[in-house]
């Protein structure tokens, strides 16, 4: 298999990505941005984790005032909610709401299902070797990103 190959495989893995991106931009309702928050709140609560505002700010990019604003925008669309923190009641967890949970779950079935029955067909020490290159992909894409 030659580079031209690798690089053909990788340019359609980017162009699926960017369809699922517009397909769920469009079924939920949101921005681009908007919608990458939402996943990792989704991804954060599949794991059992729980999500502040700092963390979003971390993993966007951004200032917590930009942050906060996409979470109040958000919020009032009836995507997200702040509840409790029950270990310190003056902050705030972020969490999607209920019928956000339903919506993104639906947009996602048919592409969990295939991803499910594709790595279910995988070894262990495949998935292994999977997430290590995927892992390695994602790197030196960030690489060679421009410096802000």
């Amino acid at each position: 298999m030659s580079d031209l190959d690798v690089r053909a495989a990788l340019t359609r893995l980017e162009a699926a990505v960017a369809e699922l991106r517009d397909r769920l931009r469009d079924q939920l309702g949101v921005s681009g941005g908007d919608l990458t928050l939402l996943q990792f709140v989704s991804r954060a609560e599949e794991a059992g984790r729980t999500v502040r505002v700092k963390d979003l700010s971390r993993h966007l990019g951004l200032t917590g005032p930009a942050v906060t604003g996409m979470v109040d925008r958000l919020e009032q669309s009836g995507h997200i909610s702040r509840v409790p923190n029950p270990a310190d009641g003056r902050s705030r967890h972020i969490e999607l709401t209920a019928e956000a949970r339903r919506d993104y779950a639906r947009a996602m079935t048919g592409t969990n299902e295939q991803l499910h029955d594709l790595l279910a067909s995988l070894s262990e020490r495949e998935r292994g070797r999977l997430v290590r290159i995927i892992d390695r992909i994602a790197a030196a894409v960030d690489l060679g990103s421009p410096s802000p």
